[in-house]
C-alpha cells in the first residue's frame, strides 16, 4: 500500500516536501528549505520543522528503504536548499538544465557541494523499486523547472513544482496538464504561491503592489528605462533565471548600452545559455571606465555589492526579482536605505513566477484529479475554497507529517 507524507511547506511558500512510500519502496518530491538555518544544527532544525522528519537522511538512526531517490522540480533554495545537509548517498535526479545549472553554481561556489546528482530527462519514466517517476518541461523563473509524475503501478500523483501560465512556455504546461488529465490523478499537490497575497501576484514591496508583468513586458520596461536614463543604469536579476539573464542583454543592445556583468552571473550566461557576455566587472572592464562614460552602459549588480555603486553617476537602480527577494528579508530594508541615502530611485521590474490565482483554478480544471492538495502557500485555505466552488476536485488541506492512504480505486 502506498503511503503519502507531507513533510514540509503546507503553510508556507515553499519548502514543500512530500513523501511516497510503499514497502521497500521511497521516492521525495522536493527537498528545500523555507526558512533561515542560521545558527541551527540538524537536530534543532527538524525540531524547529525548518528541515523535513526523515533523521535517517540526517545521519540520524538506520534508512529501511532498499529503493528510494530524491527528485527536485527545479532549482530554487526553497525546493532544494536542504540537499546539503543530507548525510545518506541517496540518489538525486533534476531535469537535465537544472543539474548543469546545479553543476555551474558549485564550481562557482554559489551552493556546496552535493553527492550522487543525476540529470533526468524530460518524459522518460525512471523505476524507484515499486514507484515509477516521469519529469515534464514546465514554465517558471528557472527554466529547467519540472512537473512530476508519479505512478505505484496501480494510481497516478501529480506535482505541479512552482509553474505559471502567463509565460513564455504555456505549451510546456498544457502538454503535461494534459498528460496529467490521461492519468486520471488519484491526487495533485499544486502550488497556491498567488493566494498568500492579497494583490493579484506576489510583489517586493507590498506596500507598493504594481500591474503584474510577463517575461516580455518585463523587456519592454527595461528597455524604455535605459533609453530614458541619462546616466548609468544598473539591474538586480536572478541568477538562477538565465533565461532573462540573456534577454537583459539583448535589451540592453537594443537599448545602445553595453551589458557589464559579475564573474558569477556572466558564468551562468555563459554555460547556461550559449552566450558571451558583453563585459565582466573587473576582468575586462573596471568601474572607472563605466564611470567616464555612463550612459552607455547597464550595470549588474548584486545585493552586496551595494557599496562599489557609491561613486557612480546612477540614473536608477532596476530590481528584478534579485535577491533580497521581498520585504520579507531584512536586507530588502537594508537596500532601500542604502538607496536613499545615496540618492538611487529604486524601481521594480519584476515578473513572477507563479501562477495567478485564476489560473491556478484553470490548471486544476484542466487535469481534473480526484483528489487536489494546494500548499506551497501562506494560505492553502484560499486556494482549497476557490477549487471547491470552481473545480469538481476533492479538496484536501493535509497536516504535517500524518501518512495518507488513498482507498483502493475503482476497478471498471
Amino acid at each position: 500500500m502506498t503511503q503519502i507524507r507531507f513533510l514540509n511547506g503546507l503553510t508556507t511558500i515553499g519548502g514543500n516536501i512530500v513523501e511516497f512510500s510503499n514497502g521497500d519502496s521511497r521516492v521525495i518530491m522536493d527537498f528545500g528549505v523555507a526558512a533561515d538555518l542560521t545558527n541551527e544544527t540538524i537536530e534543532s532544525a527538524m525540531a524547529a520543522g525548518k528541515l523535513p522528519q526523515v533523521p535517517e537522511l540526517f545521519g540520524e538512526g538506520p534508512d529501511t528503504f532498499a529503493h528510494e531517490a530524491i527528485f527536485i522540480s527545479h532549482l530554487h533554495i526553497d525546493h532544494m536548499g536542504a540537499l546539503q545537509y543530507l548525510k545518506r548517498d541517496i540518489p538525486i535526479y533534476l531535469s537535465a538544465p537544472s543539474y548543469q545549472l546545479y553543476q555551474t553554481l558549485i564550481a562557482l561556489g554559489v551552493e556546496k557541494p552535493v553527492a550522487n546528482l543525476h540529470p533526468l530527462p524530460f518524459e522518460t519514466p525512471i523505476q524507484i523499486g515499486a514507484f515509477s517517476v516521469e519529469g515534464f518541461a514546465s514554465d517558471h523563473d528557472e527554466p529547467g523547472v519540472m512537473a512530476l509524475l508519479v505512478s505505484d503501478g496501480t494510481r497516478w500523483f501529480g506535482h505541479s513544482g512552482d509553474v505559471r501560465l502567463n509565460g513564455p512556455h504555456l505549451d510546456r504546461v498544457k502538454k503535461w496538464a494534459a498528460a496529467f488529465r490521461d492519468k486520471k490523478l488519484a491526487m495533485f499537490m499544486v502550488e497556491g504561491t498567488t493566494f498568500s497575497f492579497d494583490s493579484p501576484a506576489p510583489v517586493e514591496d507590498s506596500a507598493h503592489p504594481s500591474v503584474p508583468l510577463t517575461e516580455d513586458t518585463l523587456q519592454e520596461r527595461l528597455e524604455e528605462q535605459l533609453k530614458a536614463a541619462p546616466q548609468l543604469v544598473v539591474i538586480n536579476p536572478y541568477i538562477r533565471n538565465y533565461a532573462r539573464l540573456q534577454n537583459i542583454q539583448a535589451t540592453a543592445h537594443r537599448a545602445g548600452r553595453q551589458m557589464v556583468w559579475g564573474k558569477n552571473d556572466a558564468a551562468v550566461l555563459k554555460t547556461m545559455c550559449g552566450v558571451e557576455p558583453d563585459f565582466v566587472l573587473d576582468e575586462d572592464i573596471h568601474l572607472r571606465t563605466i564611470q567616464a562614460d555612463p550612459n552607455h552602459y547597464l550595470l549588474q549588480n548584486d545585493f552586496d555589492q551595494l557599496a562599489q555603486l557609491a561613486d557612480l553617476p546612477i540614473s536608477v537602480y532596476l530590481h528584478s526579482n534579485g535577491e533580497p527577494l521581498g520585504d520579507y528579508d531584512p536586507r530588502f530594508k537594508q537596500l532601500q536605505d542604502w538607496l536613499s541615502d545615496h540618492e538611487i530611485p529604486l524601481v521594480f521590474l519584476s515578473c513572477s513566477g507563479h501562477a495567478l490565482r485564476q489560473d491556478l483554478v484553470t490548471l486544476v480544471r484542466w487535469i481534473a484529479p480526484q483528489i487536489v492538495v494546494p500548499w506551497h502557500s501562506f494560505h492553502p485555505e484560499r486556494e482549497a475554497q476557490a477549487l471547491d466552488e470552481q473545480t469538481k476536485a476533492q479538496g484536501l488541506l493535509p497536516e504535517k507529517d500524518l501518512y495518507y492512504d488513498l482507498d483502493e480505486p475503482d476497478q471498471d
